[in-house]
């Protein structure tokens, strides 16, 4: 991933989720009128269009909801093969992010995954996921 030529561009809205990703923190937005989670930050919650919201810490635990494995880059300069997942987190919000560290024979929809973060080409931290370890 570290190769990767997506231009993932910092904005106003989504500074603070760069910045935290950074800290090894997965952050999202929570509507304070109606409670709920959405992704990615928009100026207005995507369920009651309220535009008083804040950064709250996600557990970083989920499933994968669907995958896909990538053979032919978006861009150049970018590595393939990758698997590209639908997470779903128990706050009640999906994100897509690479899913690493998980053998072709072990995808599935389904799977317990938990929250990474590896180097973006440009030297930011990204968050991906990867199997979740299960609990001893």
């Amino acid at each position: 991933m570290a190769d990767a030529a997506f231009d993932f561009p910092v904005t106003t809205l989504s500074r603070p989720y760069w910045e935290a990703a950074a800290r090894g923190r997965l952050i999202a937005p929570r509507c304070n009128a109606c409670q709920r989670f959405f992704f990615a930050p928009e100026v207005a919650c995507t369920h009651c269009f309220s535009t008083d919201w804040s950064w709250v810490e996600a557990a970083g635990q989920g499933e994968v909801y669907s995958y896909t494995t990538i053979h032919r880059a978006p861009v150049p300069g970018m590595a393939t093969p990758y698997v590209l997942a639908a997470v779903e987190l128990p706050e009640g919000f999906a994100m897509f992010a690479h899913l690493v560290d998980c053998p072709p024979e072990a995808l599935t929809c389904g799977l317990p995954v938990e929250v990474d973060f590896r180097p973006l080409h440009d030297g930011r931290i990204a968050p991906v996921f990867k199997p979740r370890q299960p609990s001893v």
